[in-house]
């Protein structure tokens, strides 16, 4: 791999030598050249520089999307990296993004922004899907969804990122939206609808097992039968010479039935349901100064019922509301823009019962196809963040100092954050009874029944509950304030190097420390052009504040456990039945240190970059189980992360023309290899003696070596290909994607008479077995034929194939020895009715 590299190193350098004489020979010329194609000049710096990835509006609109989420849009981008299960078949029902991470980092360690507005989801961004539960909600990286057609510009920053931005290990992802560029007084917009089904999608396999299992098979992990649809609309305009507005409207549905496990019912229906509605006013105050108001609003929300579960629907919504306002300052010796946001984001989950109950199958509880009867729900929960947020900063204008060109930008913050979590009403599981004498569930006074017995169990013999776990009603409040402050200077010597320095530092209450960032980048341009260029940095990034550490230990301890010993006596004995020891005032946050070399080549139409980003993850935050009776968990700073990141990307910055066609390609190709002890921050398996060893495909190695078995594909190749047709209103867009085959290392316990000596004298417990994964090749094309209805009015038919060729390609979950398939191909109908 490093051969291939350095050969491909040489080539960029060498193709460019001959530019140095001729940028000699023909100074005059060149310089004249620059002048008239300033424009594109400046416009293929920004899509070359390393770190920096930008996406348009055209080109958000043509990417062939399913669901039009964010994640989508990254899966082009060399230095994001998904989870396995990302494209399963079996989930196709869902319509929210995808979590991802970007050079190695954890997927709740990005930066996540709509605006100025954060869309992180700090409070439980690893709880997944789990609707269905008594300590916690479902939760994922993204707080809530966006429709990418209502954006007009994505930005990535994955690698030598400005001081500007912090809280974050992974990268920085900036979605926005833009002021109108319109004629006074017009009214501009566009509507699209688009629509798939189960009935428009092949169900891949990898053999008749997997059909029957798929068939027979119940819960959410096979979505057999959905039909999604969506709707947006955008309405842009400037209304008169100093006020503008643009406001966009979306809406996606889908409706999923799955298998169920109860008696007279087929199917347990789930709605899957995202609506967003944002509002921006943009105002020209006078010629210095120019104002920006917006209102956003999103709620996911979600109509669940269990599908082995009686009277075990849930409703779940998550919702963020948000204003801004934006001050552009046009100063006399800088530009200087002001933000203030006020958030608040809130997650309800209303259940139909505050009682989850299991019995043994009887006469009376015969409604279960299982040897277990469950009933009942977990109870109302809810949780939420408020916030409030300020920043400054100030670009001055460039001005000489010691013979070189500065440009120095100075910035401050402050934050202030309430979250809290929520248990609305006391909540009890009931374990599966377990007494052996015979009742009739009469209590002793003759008058009333056991509310937890039934008599109807194994020919009257009856069964009574003995064992519960109950969670108190009650709340957790935690506040946070933040401040942060940065400087940094871009220099600029000769047109020959190019350095910028910064430094950003960071404070925060919770756990009263102050942090710095240094920033760093170096840039060498051999021929004073962008013909060749050498980018490298050194930079520290430190993670962004979670609030989901500081919640457990306190909803934890609402909960306990009590039993009776039978329907005469009173529920007692009550003891704490989760606990955690958790030491917040000595978790130091965690940071990561990196170190990228970049080189960038003009080499005809295209743009050619070469990249390698290292990172070293520091003080990561990790759950380590102490004890297992009583259970007791604690966090500590003991994770630890390494992972080393190979790009190439080839982009023609100059549209290549072929008979009556224009085209533009992107080939992005990553080798990605990451080594980590710890899975996320709640991962509670990991034992608390760092030093471990396990045998490692027959091999005695340290944990702490461990490769990463998730979002760690050893590489990647992806070609996008856009053509446009000059005679027929016609846009085709492919996206082809080779993803190299893995080694799948699935865990298993050591029997005790087979386990070796590890180096620290100490038998080694546990072995991870390979299971060898085949490479996975998809191409995704999008169509899209314009017609023209009226003056300003079209008419957009679109038809997007996914996995056009049917490819079935296969994966395996963390730690499992199953192998899943991938989607097969999927048909996406869309029209759209611009003007």
């Amino acid at each position: 791999m490093h051969r291939s590299l350095l050969s491909i190193s040489i080539v960029l350098v060498s193709s460019n030598v001959c530019h140095a004489t001729e940028a000699q020979e023909t100074k005059i010329y060149e310089e004249t050249k620059k002048f008239i194609l300033k424009k594109i000049s400046l416009e293929a710096q920004q899509k070359i520089e390393p770190g920096v990835s930008l996406y348009n509006e055209d080109e958000l609109k043509r990417l062939g999307s399913v669901n039009k989420t964010i994640s989508e849009v990254l899966q082009l981008n060399p230095n994001v990296q998904f989870s396995q299960d990302s494209m399963s078949a079996a989930k196709l029902g869902e319509i929210k993004a995808n979590d991802f991470s970007i050079n190695g980092a954890m997927v709740y360690d990005n930066q996540i922004m709509l605006d100025n507005i954060s869309l992180n989801n700090v409070i439980n961004p690893v709880a997944g899907n789990n609707d269905f539960a008594m300590t916690g909600l479902s939760g994922s990286s993204v707080a809530t969804t966006i429709n990418t057609d209502l954006l007009c510009e994505l930005a990535v920053f994955d690698s030598n990122v400005s001081a500007e931005y912090g809280e974050f290990l992974g990268g920085v992802v900036k979605a926005k939206t833009c002021a109108p560029k319109t004629t006074v007084g017009k009214v501009h917009g566009q509507i699209i609808y688009d629509y798939t089904s189960n009935d428009w999608t092949n169900s891949n396999h990898i053999d008749e097992n997997e059909i029957e299992d798929f068939e027979k098979e119940s819960g959410d992990l096979y979505q057999k039968n959905f039909t999604k649809h969506g709707i947006s609309a955008n309405l842009y305009s400037n209304l008169t010479d100093r006020i503008g507005m643009n406001l966009n409207l979306s809406k996606r549905q889908s409706d999923i039935n799955v298998k169920s496990l109860l008696v007279n019912h087929d199917s347990a229906k789930h709605a899957l349901e995202n609506e967003s509605a944002q509002l921006n006013i943009y105002g020209k105050l006078n010629e210095q100064h120019k104002l920006k108001v917006g209102l956003q609003f999103q709620n996911d929300q979600k109509s669940l019922n269990q599908y082995n579960v009686k009277n075990g629907h849930v409703d779940v919504s998550s919702q963020n509301k948000a204003m801004e306002l934006e001050l552009r300052s046009q100063l006399k010796y800088a530009r200087m823009t002001q933000s203030f946001v006020f958030q608040k984001q809130d997650m309800f989950s209303d259940s139909a019962s505050n009682e989850m109950i299991i019995w043994r199958n009887s006469k009376n509880k015969d409604w279960s196809t299982l040897t277990t009867a469950t009933e009942g729900g977990y109870g109302d929960q809810a949780q939420g963040l408020n916030s409030v947020e300020y920043k400054i900063k100030s670009e001055f204008h460039p001005f000489q100092w010691f013979n070189a060109e500065h440009n120095v930008l100075i910035g401050a913050g402050y934050g202030h954050y309430d979250t809290d979590w929520q248990r609305l009403e006391n909540v009890y599981n009931y374990f599966v009874p377990t007494n052996n004498d015979i009742t009739n569930c009469l209590h002793q006074n003759g008058q009333s029944i056991d509310p937890n017995c039934d008599a109807s169990y194994n020919n009257g013999q009856g069964q009574y509950h003995t064992t519960r776990v109950g969670l108190n009603a009650g709340s957790i409040e935690i506040r946070n304030d933040h401040a942060h402050f940065f400087i940094e200077d871009a220099i600029q010597f000769n047109d020959y190097i190019n350095l910028r320095l910064g430094l950003r530092t960071d404070y925060d209450s919770l756990n009263s420390k102050t942090v710095f960032s240094p920033r760093s980048t170096f840039q060498y341009l051999p021929f004073s052009n962008q013909h060749l260029k050498f980018t490298t940095g050194w930079n520290r990034y430190y993670a962004n504040k979670l609030f989901a550490y500081y919640l457990k230990d306190g909803i934890n301890n609402l909960s306990y456990r009590e039993t009776r010993k039978n329907i005469d006596n009173d529920w007692g004995s009550r003891v704490p039945y989760l606990s955690s020891n958790i030491q917040t005032s000595d978790l130091v946050t965690p940071y990561v240190d990196e170190s990228m070399f970049a080189i960038d080549s003009l080499i005809g139409a295209f743009d050619a970059q070469l990249k390698y980003v290292h990172r070293n993850f520091k003080d990561q935050i990790r759950k380590t189980r102490v004890s297992i009776s009583p259970i007791i968990d604690e966090y500590d700073n003991l994770g630890r992360m390494q992972a080393d990141t190979y790009t190439f990307t080839l982009t023609n910055h100059q549209l290549i023309s072929f008979k009556e066609s224009q085209h533009s390609i992107l080939f992005a190709f990553d080798h990605t290899d990451k080594n980590s002890n710890f899975t996320d921050y709640d991962d509670g398996i990991i034992p608390s003696n760092y030093q471990q060893y396990i045998l490692y495909d027959n091999k005695i190695i340290d944990e702490s070596t461990r490769p990463a078995n998730n979002y760690n594909r050893p590489w990647t190749a992806r070609l996008a290909w856009n053509i446009d047709f000059q005679k027929v209103p016609l846009k085709l867009s492919n996206q082809l994607r080779l993803k190299s085959g893995y080694d799948a290392m699935v865990s298993s316990t050591i029997p005790v008479n087979e386990r070796p000596i590890g180096p620290d004298g100490n038998l080694v417990k546990t072995r991870y077995d390979l299971t060898p994964i085949s490479s996975a090749f998809t191409w995704d094309m999008r169509a899209s034929y314009n017609i023209h209805v009226a003056k300003d009015h079209y008419l957009i038919w679109g038809l997007t194939i996914k996995n056009l060729t049917n490819k079935i390609n296969r994966y395996t979950l963390e730690n499992s020895a199953n192998l899943y398939t991938e989607s097969g191909r999927q048909f996406i109908a869309d029209i759209s009715f611009k003007f």
